[in-house]
């Protein structure tokens, strides 16, 4: 495929969406030149593969889908073509790739929002049982910054603790257990923080202009759009265990007095039973495309960070991962009425 198709592709889907979404198409352009390397022994499949991903055309998480496959192209010996299904923050892709037969022809594009914090949320609407995917392959992880207005009067994560514990204070998030909520909710646990406004919002970028307009006074922002918006947002800390590269002057919560880890993880995840020789064949041709250099220096340019794991370790990194969040929903006292 050539660099000129890969970019007619992305751009039909992406449109004139996000920033990040027309960086992509920009960084996809250049995987022509990563030539792939055809499934050898083991499992090869006989049609296309589905890789569902359970949000919009468009979105971050739809596009990093979409620079995995342009990395991979025939490398199974097949066309993996994403298929887009959202709905219920996730829950719908991932009850439909549940169900899927376990033979390789259908995969989820994952993500923590709804593997590991949507069973303990929604719990009528969740249709799986998180631990019983197959886990296929690791892909990358997104952090989260604290954000307010650039002309708030809070300087410091300090100052917003004390603003919030003597008054009236509100922040943005994009439903019931996304990641801006839980982020805030571990901050409020760790800081003694009683009661704060949330103001629910359609989408991150919904959040962002809402704190950039002063309709809310804080948000979790993705890393992401905090690094494309830094001159438009007051950056107060990191909810990740270490600085981002593009923003290494923030320092992390953990570094402000809070050890708040609000990381979300996206892998590949396979139907329960499917057959390891099946898993082997796709997970390395992803374990090929996300142990590039130039992948991993295309990833932290969009404001992701590689998992440096194991791909085998992968269903004991994911498994982690729910016990945690399920450990801060329960902590945080998030219900919600079905």
């Amino acid at each position: 495929m050539t660099n000129a198709t890969q970019a007619r592709r992305l751009s039909r889907v992406v449109g004139a969406g996000t920033q990040v979404a027309a960086l992509a198409i920009a960084l996809a352009m250049t995987f022509g030149s990563i030539q792939p390397s055809r499934a050898q022994g083991g499992w090869t499949p006989g049609r296309p593969i589905r890789l569902i991903v359970p949000y919009a055309p468009g979105g971050g998480t739809d596009v990093l889908a979409r620079l995995v496959v342009a990395g991979i192209e025939n490398g199974l010996g097949q066309p993996l073509i994403v298929e887009n299904r959202p709905g219920a923050n996730g829950v719908i892709g991932a009850n439909l790739v549940y169900r899927a037969p376990p033979d390789g022809y259908t995969l989820l594009f994952a993500a923590a929002d709804f593997i590991s914090v949507a069973p303990y949320i929604h719990p009528k609407v969740v249709q799986f049982q998180p631990n019983n995917f197959r886990p296929v392959a690791p892909v990358a992880k997104m952090g989260f910054v604290l954000a307010g207005r650039p002309d708030a009067e809070t300087r410091t994560v300090q100052d917003i603790v004390a603003k919030a514990k003597n008054g009236p204070v509100s922040y943005g998030h994009w439903g019931p257990g996304s990641m801006a909520q839980m982020g805030m909710e571990i901050l409020k646990t760790k800081a003694h923080i009683g009661t704060m406004l949330e103001v629910p919002f359609g989408g991150a970028a919904p959040v962002m202009t809402a704190v950039m307009g002063g309709q809310v006074d804080y948000a979790f922002i993705p890393t992401p759009l905090a690094v494309a918006n830094k001159t438009k947002l007051r950056l107060y800390a990191l909810g990740s265990p270490e600085r981002f590269p593009s923003i290494k002057d923030i320092p992390t919560l953990a570094e402000s007095g809070y050890a708040v880890d609000a990381d979300t993880w996206f892998g590949i995840l396979a139907p329960p039973g499917t057959p390891q020789a099946v898993v082997d064949a796709i997970q390395a041709q992803v374990a090929r495309v996300t142990g590039q250099a130039d992948f991993r220096a295309r990833l932290a340019d969009m404001g992701y960070t590689p998992i440096t794991i194991d791909p085998r370790k992968f269903g004991e990194f994911v498994q982690a991962e729910n016990q945690r969040w399920g450990a801060a929903v329960k902590a945080a006292r998030i219900r919600v009425e079905e």
